[in-house]
């Protein structure tokens, strides 16, 4: 029999190091660390900018003012928190975060100043009779804030209703059916930029032209404009058919001295009237490979007391710059009193607004009135789900209202401070990923509380610069 002789095996240097850096062992550390550092930057820019005081400056402030419990701005702090972190959307959630040091120490709180669900539900319930007017007290220090930064000379306006679909969450007071056949909330909301600058939250039966509520909202912006604002830089206001009414209409011209464009039913005498009129009338307008044929006239409907302009708009080509057949085609009508309102069109040439009399740009700002629907996106986005998480109507309505305060300094914030460290166009998802949700260690020593990021990290996102930037905003100047 013939023995094998067995050589043994030898382990290479590279396998060797390699068996070096496997994990074998799991530990706990006491060192205080959270996978959300950049939440620090912006709740340090909310101080900053003065919004604590603004809040607590309303009706809230009365409504919450204890010596015992969780208190107004610790409330606050951690909605704002909750809202721009967008990890655990659950009340339930606080409960974790409470225990979490690491968490508490990047709000600059200690384990007992942490709210707990209940306590959150409670406050909810403190601040549920605080009513719309009251929240957009808040909106509009906001708004004006932004007009005095940015020193707009035409102040472009949109408005729409968003629906937050509740189907599935049927036991809400107010949660009806809404336009889109789903059970839900319809909220009315009056955007400029991307900032939502005064919203109305409704039962989701409410329509666009609902009540009152769409000239009243109007109005009190127009208003404020005025006041806090400038007596004499025209407003041009951009909405949907919804939106297309008569008495509105009248509001507008007679009374706010305001610029609208409008789109509209087709009544079959205009679709008539269109047929009629030759081909050789029509003008061109394009975008990128999209191209509209369009033609402009005087309408008065039977219910009109005065002819408006108006222009009808067929699509020729799509988006890929291919001819459609006629049952694809695409019309709309375009109302507007540009040009018909001497002496509010007089106030519109004086800002430098001559181009907005041309029907091409009047085409082209009711097409952007798509953005509105870019904002609705950002706003869920932000919320992550449209279920609301309470059954009262009037909580629904406060967490709402602070979900788009939040949202308003969520767009202020990449303005201000995260300029040329990423785009003002980003959502809250790519937002989040890029300057929220990056590993911090907060450690002490000498006197001083340090967050300690990775060098790829602080180099990657300008670690310095956000700091810098977020500790030295443009303040809030509340009235």
């Amino acid at each position: 029999m013939i023995k094998q002789k067995i050589t043994p095996h030898l382990i290479s240097e590279k396998d060797y190091l390699f068996m070096g850096t496997k994990i074998t062992k799991i530990g706990i550390t006491n060192d205080k660390l959270s996978a959300r550092g950049g939440l620090l930057f912006f709740l340090r820019y909310i101080e900053k900018i003065g919004l604590y005081s603004l809040v607590s400056g309303t009706i809230l402030s009365k409504l919450t003012k204890s010596n015992k419990g969780l208190q107004l701005r610790g409330f606050l702090k951690q909605m704002f928190a909750f809202f721009i972190d967008g990890t655990d959307m659950s009340i339930s959630g606080f409960d974790q975060r409470k225990e979490d040091e690491g968490y508490a120490s990047l709000l600059e709180n200690r384990i007992d100043e942490m709210a707990s669900s209940h306590q959150i539900k409670r406050f909810f319930s403190k601040i549920s009779i605080v009513n719309n007017l009251i929240f957009n007290k808040i909106l509009h220090e906001l708004f004006i804030w932004r007009l005095k930064i940015t020193k707009p000379t035409i102040i472009e306006l949109g408005i729409d209703t968003m629906v937050m679909d509740n189907d599935y969450a049927k036991k809400r007071e107010g949660n009806e059916t809404t336009y889109k056949k789903k059970k839900g909330f319809q909220s009315l909301h009056i955007c400029w930029g991307p900032f939502l600058i005064d919203v109305l939250f409704r039962k989701g039966s409410a329509h666009s032209n609902h009540g009152t509520d769409y000239i009243d909202r109007v109005r009190a912006i127009v208003e404020l404009i005025r006041k806090r604002y400038s007596e004499e830089a025209p407003i041009v206001m951009c909405a949907d058919s919804g939106f297309a009414d008569q008495v509105a209409y009248e509001d507008f011209e007679e009374n706010l001295g305001i610029h609208y464009i409008t789109t509209s039913r087709i009544y079959k005498g205009v679709k008539e009237h269109v047929q009629e009129i030759p081909a050789d009338n029509f003008g061109e307008f394009s975008k990128n490979k999209t191209v509209w044929s369009y033609v402009e006239f005087g309408n008065k409907l039977v219910s009109w007391s005065r002819f408006r302009r108006c222009i009808y708009t067929d699509l020729q080509r799509d988006d890929y710059g291919q001819y459609l057949m006629r049952f694809r085609r695409t019309d709309t009508i375009i109302y507007t009193n540009i040009g018909l309102c001497p002496k509010i069109d007089q106030k519109l040439r004086a800002a430098g607004g001559e181009h907005y009399f041309e029907a091409e740009t009047i085409i082209q700002k009711s097409h952007e009135r798509g953005a509105d629907e870019l904002i609705h996106r950002s706003i869920k986005e932000m919320a992550t789900k449209e279920q609301l998480p309470f059954k009262k109507f009037g909580m629904n309505r406060a967490y709402y209202y602070l979900l788009v305060i939040t949202h308003f300094i969520f767009e202020a914030y990449k303005q201000d401070v995260t300029i040329g460290i990423i785009s003002t166009t980003v959502y809250p998802s790519t937002f989040r990923r890029k300057l929220i949700d990056f590993a911090a260690k907060i450690t002490s020593g000498a006197g001083y509380i340090i967050l300690n990021v990775t060098s790829s990290v602080y180099q990657a996102i300008n670690i310095a610069e956000l700091w810098k930037r977020c500790k030295s905003p443009p303040k809030l100047q509340i009235a």
